[in-house]
């Protein structure tokens, strides 16, 4: 219910109602070439470029998913979720947080960790 709510809309003041994911019901893997330049360009310029592979990132689907439709993300990256806040009640933001959060994520470099043993 609180996914299906970000994908319908929700009231952002003077930009009316605004669906924040996308379609929530698929296991897709797929993210079009465009999502892929947005998300990109924010990495390099919130980020670094240090924190930008050379090429996106592609994930192979399962075999017998559904890849109607593309993988649950943000709509538009640039609407991060502390810019969203005022307009989320709690539990959406927690939900939006971690969507936009692995989304980005899923085409920035691999954590590096260093450990007792380095």
């Amino acid at each position: 219910m609180i996914a299906q709510n970000l994908y319908e809309g929700i009231e952002l003041g003077s930009e009316g109602s605004v669906g924040l994911i996308t379609y929530m019901r698929t296991d897709s893997t797929r993210v079009s070439d465009a999502a892929l330049g947005e998300v990109r360009d924010f990495i390099g310029k919130q980020y670094g470029e240090q924190y930008l592979p050379e090429k996106a990132i592609h994930y192979r689907s399962k075999k017998d998913a559904q890849d109607a439709h593309e993988a649950i993300r943000p709509t538009e990256v640039a609407r991060t979720p502390d810019s969203l806040a005022q307009y989320l009640k709690p539990e959406e933001l927690k939900l939006y947080r971690l969507i936009w959060q692995r989304f980005v994520a899923s085409q920035m470099m691999p954590a590096v960790v260093r450990s007792n043993n380095d």
